[in-house]
């Protein structure tokens, strides 16, 4: 089977595509710049010559088109995420009508097998102590979310005339992060701040390497039904401060906060935002750390055929891969720090 991957710079596409070829399936990618493909695949073993490439845009309808010609399955993992108001337009081009796009040529090329890789945040607030794969979408008021939950109204409507599954992943994270998101910059903020933001509530953690796992289980045909829960951890904010300070054998101070003062400055951190002004906090962030549950992910710990990698294994490869790669300094790592003969 020869799979299209969409979004192969970024985190999730980046340890997918290395799933997808250490499972021996053939891989094309469609990029927007082929000249970061080296750089990207050499963590894993790979290059340009284990791959086939294209080179457009999301907005190109031919180029999709070509690019999915001879293939078999697509992953469609390309998006952006960005709290700044002044990239509403983009978000909407990439997160929306790129998917309305790739999803529309994906059908008249009656492929074998689609994955689209959603977001929790499209069915986010949650309905129930526990959130599921076949919750209702959601309709939020925030920017992201709202393009999320656009593109799985769009995803959804195409499951009924195509093989389409659906994924979830939590907050994803893990090493070889090409393009060091929003998730492990706050990790080595925390650690050079020397702080940690303790609210209430949690955030269920999706490591990459698992949902690599699950891409490469759905593709061999693996998958139970059309939609999965990413796999993830359960992080309690207290948790998150008490492993970081494990991990780095430093006393690391516990910026205590309740929910509702913390949705308080999210919300004005969006007027900030419309003003133009640089925010850390936006009213969907603090939503998402505040009132965020668990997921049922039992599905994918059956392909998987074990529990998800654990948040220490994950927080620690995390910090060991941000020192390795210059994000983070040994200092501000302390134990998480490599050790000179690794």
């Amino acid at each position: 089977m020869k799979i299209l991957v969409t979004g192969a710079t970024g985190l999730i596409g980046a340890h997918s595509t290395a799933a997808l070829l250490r499972a021996g399936f053939l891989v094309r990618l469609f990029v927007r710049n082929a000249e970061k493909l080296n750089r990207v695949l050499a963590p894993f073993g790979f290059g340009e010559e284990n791959v086939e490439v294209v080179v457009g845009a999301l907005d190109d309808s031919a180029a999709i088109e070509e690019a999915l010609s001879g293939c078999d399955g697509l992953l469609h993992c390309a998006g952006i995420f960005s709290p700044d108001p002044d990239a509403a337009e983009l978000l909407l081009k990439t997160n929306v009508e790129g998917t309305r796009l790739v999803l529309k040529a994906a059908e008249s090329a009656q492929l074998e097998r689609v994955v689209y890789v959603s977001s929790i945040l499209s069915l986010f607030p949650p309905v129930s102590d526990v959130m599921c794969a076949e919750d209702a979408v959601a309709e939020p008021n925030e920017m992201y979310a709202a393009t999320k939950a656009a593109a799985e109204r769009i995803a959804r409507a195409h499951q009924v005339s195509m093989p389409l599954t659906i994924l979830y992943p939590g907050a994803v994270q893990g090493p070889d992060d090409p393009t060091f998101s929003i998730g492990p910059q706050l990790v080595a903020n925390a650690l050079v701040d020397g702080r940690v933001l303790v609210t209430e509530g949690g955030l269920p953690t999706t490591d990459v390497r698992d949902l690599a796992e699950i891409v490469r289980a759905v593709f061999e045909g693996r998958a139970e039904s059309d939609r999965v829960m990413g796999p993830a951890f359960f992080l309690e904010h207290e948790r998150y401060h008490s492993l970081l300070e494990s991990i780095t054998g430093r006393d690391l101070a516990a910026q205590r906060m309740p929910g509702w003062m913390l949705r308080i400055l999210g919300r004005l951190g969006d007027l900030a935002a419309r003003l133009g002004r640089p925010v850390q906090l936006t009213s969907e962030a603090a939503a998402v750390l505040t009132r965020s549950v668990p997921v049922d992910d039992s599905q994918a710990c059956r392909l998987l055929g074990r529990p998800p990698i654990s948040d220490e294994a994950s927080f620690r490869d995390l910090i060991d891969w941000m020192v390795r790669a210059g994000h983070l300094d040994s200092a501000a790592a302390g134990q998480g720090a490599p050790k000179a003969n690794d």
